[in-house]
């Protein structure tokens, strides 16, 4: 079943003032949406079904945030790159391009086959190029926070959102050492609220997946990352900064059964559509200009914080 929850109202207050109205406004005077995409590895292709219901729903995208396989695509299509190639790229994908365990070495890989992928396939080189505004999200390391990406190169952001522990090998930039976004924020709403621009949907994907079969083969950083993972998921503090949270039904689905894409993107697809009336209603809310007292009211708020 798919489900479809607003924010936390023990933390957003009362209904009335659950909706963030510091709106960014698309090219058509409508209010816009910033999209929260969640790390899942294969099952991430329903974000694809979400995004493309709102370009058929004419709902501006004015931010994009991404975490994991998350920042993979939704960095994609503010590329430019049509949903439909890149769900025919996911279709071709087999895992072992990108992972080469040998006996001999069990250990983690690197991944830059996927920044060579990015590399070459990508229009834009760096973040701040891309024609949507984009966030990626990784994990530092040394302080087991997140380290947001919002310039940079993209292929060495992506690698570094990507780079799951006990998987990949960490990614060494600009002296910090970063791993997977999904381990500080499985679904990476906080930084999409940050972003001030419009109201922010997290898609969830369940960034977990995968977790159990990889902890017994990690290095000590690495299970204590993935330990730092199942505590954030077990108090998911990711929901209360966001006006809205799609979870597609793709449980059913493996991390690596990429021969799923197109049931992942269905399953997102329906999930936006179901939840198409509660976010108009969010959107309309957000377009109508706030009284003065709301206008006073949002900025001390935003001072004692």
């Amino acid at each position: 079943m798919t489900v479809l929850r607003g924010p936390d109202p023990s933390v957003a207050g009362s209904p009335a003032e659950t909706p963030r109205q510091h709106a960014h406004i698309g090219a058509d005077g409508a209010a816009g949406v910033v999209l929260a995409l969640g790390g899942g590895f294969s099952r991430g292709f329903a974000h694809l079904g979400v995004i493309e219901v709102l370009q058929q729903e004419c709902i501006p995208i004015t931010g994009i945030v991404g975490t994991s396989i998350g920042s993979l695509l939704g960095t994609a299509f503010a590329d430019g790159i049509p949903i439909h190639e890149l769900c025919e790229l996911g279709r071709r994908v087999n895992v072992r391009d990108f992972i080469r365990f040998r006996r001999s070495q069990p250990q983690a890989q690197s991944n830059d086959r996927l920044g060579q992928f990015v590399r070459e396939s990508f229009h834009s080189s760096r973040v701040e190029e891309l024609t949507i505004p984009t966030a990626i999200v990784t994990t530092d390391i040394d302080s087991c926070g997140p380290y947001v990406f919002t310039r940079g190169p993209l292929d060495v952001a992506i690698r570094a959102s990507c780079a799951f522990p006990g998987l990949f090998e960490p990614v060494e930039y600009e002296g910090r050492t970063l791993a997977d976004g999904c381990i500080v924020a499985p679904v990476p709403t906080v930084a999409a609220a940050r972003m001030n621009l419009g109201c922010v949907l997290g898609v969830a994907v369940n960034s977990g997946v995968g977790t159990a079969s990889f902890a017994s083969s990690t290095a000590p950083t690495s299970k204590q990352l993935l330990e730092v993972s199942r505590r954030r998921e077990s108090s998911p503090s990711w929901t209360r900064k966001a006006d809205l949270i799609l979870e597609p039904e793709v449980q059913q689905i493996g991390w690596s059964d990429f021969s799923r894409v197109d049931e992942a993107h269905a399953a997102g697809a329906k999930a936006m559509r179901c939840a198409l009336p509660y976010l108009r209603e969010l959107l309309a809310l957000r377009s109508k200009p706030l009284p003065a007292a709301g206008i006073l009211d949002q900025f001390e708020n935003r001072m004692a914080s």
